[in-house]
């Protein structure tokens, strides 16, 4: 088996595991002419493959995936020609669980390999009956021989044996809490409330008022037009108007408005008088807008306060212009009073109502309505009875004024002109806005039936968003995707998507699925403010809550910087939003130092409490984060003074953790400062399990046990680092019951320090075998758990089996890569050489070789004339003799060569020369 199969298995005993599959085939075969090949799609480190003596075992500590790889192979027809049977065994006692498949015989080759990029396993057998028998008859030659005396002696003791030793050896290895709970989560994802949390109601969907002209690039004669006079010749007074009319065609404001009073100047105000003003009216207006660019005169921009509310209108017009149209608006209102001329009329108050709207002025828009509907009622002009209702509508609904609204809808005349949905949804548009909920569903329930498509986008809107005010997200889905799909082209359609996969979100669906309902809500949003929310909670899923994350991930953080045109149009509840989203990403990096640097520079004081809180909750866990990762690193000094630091701003504010009680009080323990430590300690002792924090819980904690089991670990330290021996083993008798003690790790440190190696033996593999869960060692405590395991087993004399399992070890603890775990590897490796060089038939040329390497490692190293000793023994006994005396040698005449050293060199020069004068 390969070597590193072997040791990837070797911490995953501690491992918590949470994955999802989804519905689809894991083990495929397929057959070829040359050979058969399954394909097993899963993660590399997922599952470990094995192949010996004709044994393919496939093992994870997945329960999940092992179901699904025995459901898919057991429907695979096995072909006898490569296969004899499968075997399926589920894990007891936190092993792992095995599906073993057995080859047909010795002719059976398999190969396999790993596809990264497609993240599956290729297993392809091969039959090859010539190799294998060469093969099997090479080995029958070395074997047989050495294995044949011990097979006569104790075979079912030792295969119980050998399988115990083969477990124990499989679950050594320095435990990394933060690896071992990476993975926790439902289908590898925290939570909503660990993402972008803040939720709020969108304004409800007032009916679109189509916009009869665009006062920023029409004037009044856009919807009337003056006609050229009809006169006869010589009549001075029609001339005279008709010149009037010629300069107003040919703006030449000027000239017309001179023409004007020299007029009334030479025949006074008469009936001319309407029209003379309708044309100051219009050059008034013309003047004072571009006709050829479009400013932003035509709507208003609302003035919003800090709470989201609107408490006017900024208009970027200046203060002439505005005057100067809203002059020529009253001689248009003048004109209405005054005119008989229905057509003048029409036009005058159309120009006055878009006005009215634009302003936001709904009282004086009304007002205009009703004598526009009033008059075009008398006129039998549908059109702007039409017009003139919507706007009364239009009106009552920003005015709020349902009653009036249902009165008005219960006119015949506007029942005859308007469609039915078009009164439901000014209805629930109000109502919506008054947060009644329920009379929204209610109207819409009622009357859906008799809705026909396309339903009025305001309906479909408004309830869907009572619907989510509700929390009835499955409602609320269906109408937001009938909106979209109808009334895409909606400056609110980007609402719309994004509630959607908000909807999907809070339901907890495959995070796949809502992460492409945000990308399909930033790539159809319309409006900058949907796009810029939806980008933030994209990246609040994908990369603050996902519990293990990839470049790619890290990589979509930039979505949280806003464009020119979002920062003009981000409100306060979406800045509130992204600085929340901001800091938890920093949060789940692990970047605790900048998340904390962050968090400082956010205006908490003028938040509310409730905002203010979560904050604090996130500060408390990012202080919780720096001071764990001090613990783990033994910088204990460290974790005490961010304690000090930060304990009133951010820990004191949310509720306590015991966790972080106890690694204070340990790290208080560690540094000798007792006074604190005792007070600490007192501190977790008085702790209420009700008041322990639940959330947020951002860091993942090692020890998650109760109070009371906190409490007795400080004892159990507290006698430890004292070297209270008897203390340790009292406290240890008196809590053996209690399940989330590391009963097993301080009894086996006790035995070790009173020389009862077999017993310290024993107790640290039990250990090993069934690891604590629920209260996992850190790195310091598995290091000194497994060197102090090594050097017990050293002392039984059992070499053979302290090899096995010290080379394990030092594997391991090589791959952990830290500079404090060198002095643990030297020592095991020193240990290692002291054992086979105890050995009755030693074997000198596995000596020499563990030796040399060892000197050429560890050049300063305090067993470096032991070493060279054993060094130069091993080259006497491989034909290297020249060479073995020359470190002999060197090592007598040394001054810094012990002398008990030196006499063992002289003692085994001496046999050497002995033996020499005997040949």
């Amino acid at each position: 088996m390969n070597k590193s199969l072997v040791f990837k298995i070797l911490t995953l005993f501690f491992i918590l595991t949470g994955i999802i599959f989804p519905a689809h085939s894991f083990v495929e075969q397929e057959v070829y002419k040359t050979h058969l090949r399954w394909s097993v799609s899963t993660d590399k480190t997922s599952v470990i493959v094995e192949n010996k003596n004709n044994l393919l075992t496939l093992k994870t500590l997945n329960s999940a995936l092992f179901n699904k790889l025995a459901e898919d192979i057991a429907k695979i027809n096995l072909n006898k020609k490569y296969f004899r049977g499968v075997e399926y065994i589920a894990a007891k006692d936190g092993g792992a669980n095995q599906i073993k498949v057995s080859l047909k015989d010795e002719s059976i080759e398999l190969f396999s390999f790993y596809k990264d990029k497609e993240k599956r396993y290729v297993l392809d057998f091969w039959i090859n009956k010539d190799l294998v028998v060469t093969k099997k008859a090479a080995v029958k030659k070395k074997v047989i021989p050495k294995v044949a005396p011990i097979k006569k002696t104790v075979k079912k003791k030792k295969a119980r044996s050998k399988k115990l030793e083969e477990k124990i050896t499989k679950s050594m290895g320095v435990v990394d809490p933060e690896k071992i709970l990476s993975s926790n989560g439902h289908k590898g994802y925290r939570d909503f409330r660990y993402g972008a949390s803040s939720i709020w109601d969108y304004p409800a969907f007032i009916p679109p008022l189509d916009k009869t002209i665009n006062l920023s690039i029409k004037g009044p004669d856009y919807l009337y037009q003056i006609k050229d006079r009809e006169f006869a010749e010589g009549d001075k007074k029609e001339a005279h108007v008709q010149l009037a009319i010629n300069f107003y065609n040919q703006k030449k404001w000027g000239l017309m408005t001179r023409s004007i009073d020299l007029y009334e100047s030479h025949y006074g105000k008469d009936k001319n008088k309407i029209l003379f003003d309708f044309m100051k009216a219009t050059s008034m207006i013309k003047n004072t807008i571009k006709e050829t660019i479009k400013p932003d005169m035509g709507k208003p921009t609302p003035i919003v306060n800090k709470d989201g509310e609107v408490i006017g209108m900024d208009e970027p017009v200046n203060a002439s212009n505005k005057a100067i149209f809203a002059s020529a608006i009253n001689i248009l209102q003048g004109i209405v009073d005054r005119s008989s001329d229905y057509e003048l009329r029409r036009a005058c108050f159309q120009y006055i109502l878009q006005y009215n709207i634009d302003q936001g002025d709904y009282i004086q828009a009304m007002e205009t309505a009703k004598e526009l509907y009033v008059a075009a009622t008398e006129q039998f002009d549908d059109e702007m009875i039409v017009r003139s209702s919507r706007v009364i509508l239009y009106s009552l609904a920003n005015l709020k004024q349902v009653k009036k609204m249902k009165e008005f809808l219960s006119n015949k005349a506007v029942i005859r002109v308007l469609p039915a949905q078009e009164g439901d949804a000014y209805i629930g548009y109000v109502n919506l806005k008054n947060n009644e909920l329920d009379q929204v569903i209610a109207q819409y329930r009622t009357n859906k039936k008799s809705y026909t498509k396309p339903v009025h986008p305001a309906i479909l809107y408004n309830t869907a968003e009572a619907y989510f005010r509700k929390a009835q997200y499955k409602n609320a889905i269906e109408l937001y995707d009938r909106f979209t799909a109808d009334y895409s082209y909606t400056d609110v359609a980007g609402f719309a998507f994004l509630r959607t996969a908000l909807s999907y979100d809070l339901l907890d669906k495959d995070p796949k699925k809502t992460l492409t309902l945000y990308e399909t809500a930033i790539n159809r949003a319309v409006n900058p403010l949907a796009r810029m929310e939806a980008k933030i909670r994209y990246v609040g899923l994908r990369v603050a809550r996902k519990n293990v994350l990839g470049a790619s991930d890290v990589e979509t953080i930039s979505f949280l910087d806003a464009t020119t045109v979002e920062k003009k149009k981000i409100d306060q509840k979406t800045r509130k939003l992204l600085w929340q989203v901001r800091l938890r990403t920093l949060i789940n990096q692990g970047k605790y130092n900048d998340a904390l640097a962050y968090l400082s520079s956010i205006p908490l004081d003028t938040m509310k409490n409730i905002d203010k809180r979560t904050f604090n909750g996130d500060g408390a866990e990012i202080v919780l984060g720096l001071i764990k990762t001090a613990y783990l690193n033994e910088d204990y000094a460290k974790s005490v003074k961010v304690w000090e630091v930060f304990k009133e701003k951010y820990i004191k504010q949310v509720a306590k953790s015991a966790y972080l009680h106890f690694i204070v009080s340990d790290s208080f323990l560690k540094l000798g400062l007792l006074k604190s430590y005792t007070a600490s300690y007192k501190a977790l002792e008085g702790l209420n399990s009700k008041q322990m924090r639940t959330f947020p819980r951002w860091v993942k904690i090692h020890k998650d046990i109760s109070i009371d089991d906190y409490i007795i670990e400080l004892r159990l330290a507290e006698a430890y680092v004292t070297k209270n021996w008897t203390q340790l083993n009292k406290v240890l008798d008196q809590n053996k019951a209690r399940k989330n003690v590391n009963y097993n790790y301080y009894k086996g440190l006790v035995s070790y320090h009173l020389k009862n190696y077999d017993k310290s033996v024993s107790y640290f593999e039990n250990l090993l075998i069934k690891p604590n869960l629920k209260n996992i060692l850190s790195p310091t405590e598995s290091l000194t758990m497994l060197t102090t395991y090594a050097e017990s087993l050293y002392q039984l004399n059992d070499h053979k089996r302290f090899r096995k399992n010290a080379n394990a070890l030092v594997a391991d603890l090589r791959r952990t890569s830290t500079d404090k775990y060198k002095k643990a590897i030297e020592r095991i490796e020193y240990l290692t050489i002291e054992s086979l060089s105890s050995e009755r038939s030693v074997n000198y040329n596995v000596l020499s070789q563990r030796t040399s390497e060892f000197l050429k490692e560890y050049e300063k190293t305090n067993y470096k004339n032991r070493v060279k000793y054993l060094n130069g023994l091993a080259l006497i006994n491989t034909s290297e003799v020249d060479l073995g005396k020359k470190v002999l040698e060197e090592l007598i005449n040394n001054n810094e060569t012990p002398e008990y050293i030196k006499g063992l060199a002289r003692s085994e020069l001496s046999t050497l020369a002995l033996k020499n004068k005997q040949l």
